[in-house]
């Protein structure tokens, strides 16, 4: 693979990129909307499986599942967090690869501020934390 990108131009990368997220996308929204985040093949979660503890993704299944058939409430209740980054997380992505760069040289120090990743870091490990010791 290291081969073909060095291959490949920069616009050419970005578009690569950018099929990529769109597929990766398509391809969650397709499994989290047509099939059960109960069946018996969908992955575990590791850190739960070794620890006992539920990591701050857990419930993402349920919850994905939740929201593309539109019950936000139920979402929240299977991963507040989920529900909670999910719109900054779509945020960045969409300012890193689809925006036009004049917007997204503005937006980016906004997005991408050292204190606004770490407002979303320390709530990552606090909602570990929380969800652990309140049983959520």
């Amino acid at each position: 693979m290291h081969g073909i990108s060095r291959m490949l131009t920069t616009g050419q990368r970005d578009w690569v990129a950018r099929i990529a997220i769109i597929t990766g996308l398509v391809a969650v929204v397709v499994v989290y909307r047509m099939l059960s985040p109960y069946a018996w093949w969908m992955p575990q979660c590791p850190f739960r499986l070794l620890t006992g503890l539920q990591c701050p993704g857990c419930g993402f299944q349920r919850a994905m599942s939740a929201l593309l058939h539109g019950h936000v409430v139920e979402a929240v209740h299977y991963n507040l967090y989920l529900v909670y980054s999910l719109p900054y997380l779509l945020l960045v992505v969409l300012n890193r690869y689809f925006l036009p760069h004049s917007l997204r040289s503005r937006l980016t120090p906004r997005v991408e501020n050292r204190w606004v990743v770490g407002f979303y870091v320390v709530s990552f490990f606090a909602w570990l934390v929380v969800r652990n010791l309140l049983h959520i």
